[in-house]
């Protein structure tokens, strides 16, 4: 799954209704997006479902930038959030930066319950990427070092800008 951290309306092709146990006319599903990198996660109800067509159902949501303010259960959410923790706390992407997230889809009955304690149950979870397009690609800060199983020394890898 690859998300645009800057794009705007957005879609999750998933097979949950395999293993769905609420009726489609009852059930609000629960997306939870945790990052390799951080570790943090993002809770957020989809903005729009189309039904299960017998292959896949679609979820919507917006990637929103930083300074607006989202709402996850219309589907909102944001990557670049300021983090007053941060090293630069007026725009930083520490919290959740680019890179790797596994995600968890939830069903549950209701269309406010971000916690996914609270829902009836999980139906799906894999692997998504974040990166975008437009060169703002942050990831670990400045580059890695891969240290091969063999060899005399490491091999370094510097990020794009």
């Amino acid at each position: 799954m690859w998300i645009e951290p800057f794009g705007p309306e957005q879609s999750f092709y998933l097979t949950c209704a395999d293993v769905q146990t609420i009726p489609q006319a009852s059930v609000y599903y629960l997306i939870e997006l945790t990052s390799l990198g951080s570790l943090n996660s993002l809770y957020f109800i989809p903005s729009s479902v189309v039904a299960n067509n017998g292959r896949y159902t679609k979820m919507n949501f917006y990637v929103w930038p930083g300074w607006q303010t989202p709402d996850p259960t219309l589907g909102q959410i944001t990557f670049n959030k300021p983090d007053p923790d941060s090293a630069n706390p007026v725009f930083g992407w520490t919290k959740y930066p680019m890179g790797f997230y596994t995600y968890k889809v939830y069903e549950q009955t209701s269309s406010t319950n971000l916690d996914p304690t609270l829902a009836t149950s999980q139906l799906e979870e894999g692997m998504a990427i974040v990166r975008t397009y437009y060169g703002l690609n942050k990831e670990v800060e400045p580059y890695y070092i891969e240290y091969p199983t063999s060899g005399p020394s490491p091999i370094e890898s510097f990020t794009q800008p």
